[in-house]
Order: C-alpha cells, then structure tokens, then sequence
C-alpha cells in the first residue's frame, strides 16, 4: 500500500515537473526582443534557407562548365536468344536454317568523361546565380526590416493594453469602494437607492472593461510570441515600460535624418531584379552563339555461355574500346523564336525601368506622408497626454467631493466616463505616435547586407 502511494506521487510529481519545463518564462526590452527575432522568428529562418539555397545554385552552376564523369554496368541474361531464319541456299541440305546468334551472358564496364569547352549561355547562367544570391541577400535584408517593425508594434501593443488593464484595475477598486460606502449610506437613510445603482453600474461596466483588457492582453502576448518565434505557452515579461519607450521616442531625432531613394530597401530590391533581368537579355543573346563539347568514352565487354566473368585468360578476354569526341552545335534558324525571346528579354527590362522611376516617386510621397503623420501623431499624443491628466484630476476631486456629499452619481459617471474615454484616448494615441516612428525608421533603413 506505501509502495502504491509512492508510486502515484512520484508520477504526479514527474507530470507536474513536465509541465513545467513545457512553459518558458522569458524577459525582452524591446532590443532583446528584436534582436532575438533576428534569429528565431520564422520568416527570418525561412530567409536564411533562400540564402542557403542561392548558394547550392551558384554550386550547381558552376558544376555545369567543370568535368562530368559517368559509369556505367550493363549486364544481360538472354535466356531466351532470338532464332534468325537463313535461306535456303546458305544451308547445306537447301532447307532453311535456324540460326541463334550471341551468347547467353553478356557484361560491360563503361566509364565516359564529358567536358563543355564553350557555352555562351553557361557563363550567363554562372553570372546570374551569383546575381540572383545578391537579390537573395537583398530580400533577407528587406524581411529582418519588416519582422522589426512587426516585433516593435506587438511590443507596443502589449504595453498600451497591459497599461490599461492596470488603469481599469485601479479604477475598479476606486469604485467598488465608493458603491460599499454609498450602499452604507443608503442603509442608514441618507442616500438614494438610484445612487446604489448608479455606482453598481459603473463597477459592472468596469469588470466587462476588465474582462475585455485581459482577453486584449492574452491575444497581444500571443501575437508577441509569434513573431518572436516562441511558443505560444511561453510566457514574456517585458522589461521596458510605456512612458520610458514614449519618453525615447520624444528625444530622437529620427525628423533630422535625410531620406535618400537609393539605399532604401524596396528600391535597392528592384535594382537587383533589374540587374538580373538584364542578364536574360545577355542569356537570350547567347542562344545565338556555337556550343562546344567534348568527351571521352571507354567500354570493355565481355560475351559467355558460361557464367565466368570473373576468369581472367586468352580464353575468356575482355574486349575493349573508346573512342573521343566533340561535339559542335551551331544554330542556325529557329523562325524567329530567339529573336522574339530576345525582344521580350528587353521589354522587361524596359518595362522595370518604369517600375524604377514609378517606384521612385511613390517612395518619396510616402516618406512626405509618414513624416506628415509621425508630426500629427506626436501632436495628438501631446493633447491627449495633456487630456488625461485634466480628466484624472477632475475625477479625483470629484470623488472626495462625492464622499463628503457635495458631488452627486450622475456627477461620478459623467467624470469617470470622462476619464476613461481621456485614459483611452491617451494610449491609442501613445500607440499611434510609437507606431508611426516604426513606419518612418523603416522607409529610412539604409540597405546593409
């Protein structure tokens, strides 16, 4: 019976311990966040394979153009030899004759060497996968620039919504002591059972408030988690704190940076893709030109009725050959197909010319925009920061006033709607104001790669 019941809290035990190193408690500023991102976050890892990839192409191309070498066994049991059937006259007695040609077992040994001389279109190709790891490199650069902003803003969204949990909370107990005394006072005679309701009513809206703030805050942990690539179990302490990230954004001087078109990410991306695209037009070039190929062959053969093929004498030989070759394939005509190929080859080209220049134009409206926006959202922030604490101060005094009886409730809800709906206000526009300098540092990102 002690054995049974040692048994079960071991098990207890060990499950209870599984559990527990199930769920990671980890702690981010929003550096640490970002820089583990860089590493863990899938799109970055998933960036980092297309690189790996590029790589092996480059390999591969260059492969193309070294020395080939092949094998090859062949073997071959004709246990049913086709039967000829000869004329007449090639038969002593004038019958036909039937006639098996070739021996029942039959084996070769071949070994080829190939070697391409000259490829006009292998010396493009080698050029563009090493063009095309560039634009790789490029595009891995443009996805880290992108999961940052995405890390920035869930960092934020996780602050200004744990920020106004905390705001409820407090506001909460405020209240659900102000409705104790004011039930009190109602036992006695010396209120209004409509001022009993009022005040449950405010603790009512408050809980639904508080109830939709922790659903807010487990989703926004949740995004979190996901762009930092962690489980969604892992729970994140987040070491930096809203005014201190507020305060940082107010002292940068992000407005003083210049933007230059040409080292932005999504311009510098199109530039590597028209640079690869212009290496077709050189592929498609040397479709016209000759090919040259060489090789070298070796076989050695050998024919039995017996099956013998590892006895080695002048009565079991081996009969070998080889041979070298080259091969030069020139073209001719094709109808016009290379010629169309060509043309096309370049009205791409042109065409991503347009795409540059559109591209160009688009990206400084939208630097002017952003800048426009990061200024209104700073300014709207300013106001409702201001707003808030007008309101605060108000609901305050309002409060004291409502406890020594001067103040009605129709005089607290109207002041507590007016400080949560200032409170609310203030951290959509601390958000806003946070996340607007993430859209303006990543149309200011130099390309580094």
């Amino acid at each position: 019976m002690y054995k049974s019941k040692y048994l079960f809290l071991s098990l207890v035990l060990l499950f209870t311990l599984s559990g527990l190193r199930a769920q990671e408690i980890r702690s981010f500023s929003l550096q640490e966040a970002l820089d583990y991102a860089m590493t863990n976050n899938y799109d970055i890892m998933k960036s980092e394979k297309d690189i790996e990839i590029a790589k092996k192409r480059i390999t591969e191309s260059t492969a193309m153009g070294l020395p080939q070498i092949n094998g090859s066994i062949d073997y071959t049991d004709n246990f049913a030899r086709p039967t000829m059937i000869m004329p007449p006259e090639f038969s002593p007695d004038g019958q036909p004759l039937e006639i098996q040609f070739g021996t029942k077992y039959d084996a070769a040994l071949g070994a080829s060497i190939s070697q391409l001389v000259f490829s006009g279109e292998y010396l493009v190709g080698l050029k563009a996968s090493k063009k095309y790891l560039e634009t790789t490199n490029v595009d891995f650069f443009k996805n880290k620039v992108a999961v940052k902003q995405q890390v920035a803003n869930s960092y934020y969204a996780v602050l200004t919504t744990k920020k106004g949990l905390e705001i409820i909370d407090t506001t909460l107990r405020v209240t659900r002591g102000l409705a104790e005394e004011t039930r009190q006072i109602y036992e006695v005679g010396f209120s209004e059972d409509l001022d009993v309701d009022q005040m449950e009513l405010l603790v009512s809206d408050l809980e639904a408030s508080k109830l939709y703030f922790e659903s807010q805050l487990k989703l926004t942990h949740a995004f979190l988690n996901f762009y930092l690539g962690l489980n969604n179990n892992d729970s994140i302490i987040l070491e930096d704190n809203l005014e201190a990230l507020l305060e940082k954004q107010e002292l940068s001087d992000i407005l003083l940076t210049e933007f230059n078109v040409n080292i932005n990410p999504d311009y510098y991306s199109l530039l590597k893709q028209k640079e690869l695209q212009s290496l077709q037009i050189n592929l498609e070039k040397a479709s016209f030109m000759p090919t040259l190929n060489a090789n070298v062959y070796y076989r050695t053969q050998a024919q039995r009725d017996v099956w013998n093929f590892f006895v080695f004498d002048d009565n079991h030989k081996w009969y070998n050959s080889s041979a070298l070759g080259v091969n030069l394939s020139i073209p001719i005509f094709s109808s016009g197909m290379r010629s169309s190929k060509l043309k096309q080859a370049r009205l791409v080209v042109e065409q991503m010319e347009i795409m540059e220049n559109q591209l160009e134009d688009q990206l400084n409206l939208q630097y002017d925009n952003l800048r426009t926006e990061y200024i209104n959202t700073y300014k709207v922030y300013l106001n409702k920061n201001k707003n808030r604490k007008i309101a605060e101060k108000i609901y305050l005094k309002t409060t004291e006033k409502y406890k020594q009886g001067l103040a009605s409730s129709l005089d607290i809800l109207n002041t507590h709607n007016q400080f949560l709906n200032a409170e609310r206000d203030y951290l959509s526009a601390s958000q806003a104001f946070l996340q607007s300098g993430e859209e303006l540092k990543k149309i200011l990102t130099e390309t580094v790669y």
